[in-house]
C-alpha cells in the first residue's frame, strides 16, 4: 500500500513557502485496483490534480476542512463515466452531509460503527472513534493489507487506549499535529503528543494538519526527531509505503 499526503494543514490551510505551504489535510491510499480517499476538502480541485480514480471515500468527520470539498467531488466524479462513490461516515457526518447539500447523486452512503472491520477491495477497514470537537463524532481510520498497517488520525483531542490499540504493531501513523507549544482543546500538541506517542510500538509516525503555530518545515523536522526520532512532519504530496 502506498500513501499520499494530499494536504497536511490546518482548517482554510497553512500558510507559508515551500514545505511550510499546506492545503487542507487529506491522503490517498493505494494498492492494487483500488485507490481510497480519506476526506475530501476545500483544496479538492488542486489535491486532485492528476488524480484519475477514486474507488472509495472515507470521512474522518463531517468539519467542512474535511468534507467540505463534497460540491467539488461531484464536478470531479462527472467528468468520468463511474458509478457513484461509496462514503463511509459515522451515521452523523453522513446525516451532516444531507443537510448541507441538495444533491448527493455522486454519493452511495455507508454508515458504519467504529471497531467492525469491513472489505475495501484487498483492503481491510476499520473505524476508531476518537475525541475531537464537541459538536461532531470523529473517527480514525485503520486499513490493513497483508499484516501491514495504517492508522490515519487527522483529528484527535487526545491520545486514548483506543486509538493506542488500533496503532498497535502498524508500520505507519499518520496523526494530528496542529499544535505547537500552544494548546486548543480539539487538537494534540506536538512537543506533548509526540514523547508519548513515542513509545507506542508503531514503527513510522507522521505529522499531518499542522497549523499555524508550528515553526518552518526544517525547524520543525529537526525538532520532531529530538523529540522521537521515528516521528517527522509530514508535507503535501508525500509519498509514504505501507
Amino acid at each position: 500500500m502506498q500513501v499520499r499526503l494530499l494536504g497536511t494543514g490546518a482548517s482554510g490551510g497553512t500558510p507559508g513557502s515551500g514545505r511550510s505551504r499546506r492545503l487542507e489535510s487529506s491522503a490517498l491510499a493505494r494498492t492494487a485496483g483500488i485507490a481510497v480517499l480519506i476526506d475530501v476538502t476545500r483544496d479538492f480541485e488542486r489535491q486532485a490534480r492528476g488524480l484519475v480514480a477514486i474507488d472509495a471515500v472515507l470521512l474522518t468527520h463531517a468539519h467542512r476542512d474535511a468534507a467540505g470539498g463534497i460540491a467539488r467531488l461531484r464536478r470531479w466524479w462527472r467528468e468520468r463515466d463511474q458509478p457513484p462513490l461509496p462514503v463511509y461516515a459515522h451515521a452523523g457526518t453522513l446525516a451532516a452531509l444531507r443537510r448541507r447539500h441538495a444533491r448527493l447523486d455522486h454519493l452511495t452512503a455507508r454508515p458504519i460503527r467504529p471497531g467492525r472491520p469491513f472489505a475495501l477491495g484487498p483492503l481491510t477497514a476499520c473505524a476508531v472513534a476518537v475525541p475531537h470537537a464537541r459538536d461532531t463524532p470523529t473517527l480514525a481510520w485503520q486499513l490493513r493489507e497483508n499484516g501491514r498497517t495504517l492508522v490515519y488520525a487527522s483529528d484527535v483531542a487526545r491520545l486514548t487506549p483506543g486509538l493506542e490499540v488500533a496503532a498497535a504493531g502498524a508500520a505507519l501513523l499518520v496523526i494530528d499535529g496542529a499544535m505547537w507549544h500552544r494548546s486548543l482543546f480539539s487538537h494534540l500538541r506536538i512537543d506533548q503528543a509526540v514523547p508519548q506517542l513515542c513509545r507506542w510500538p508503531v514503527e513510522r509516525i507522521v505529522l499531518t494538519q499542522i497549523g499555524r503555530s508550528a515553526p518552518p518545515h526544517a525547524r520543525l523536522a529537526r525538532e520532531v526527531a529530538a523529540l522521537c526520532p521515528r516521528a517527522e512532519p509530514g508535507y503535501d504530496g508525500m509519498l509514504l509505503e505501507v
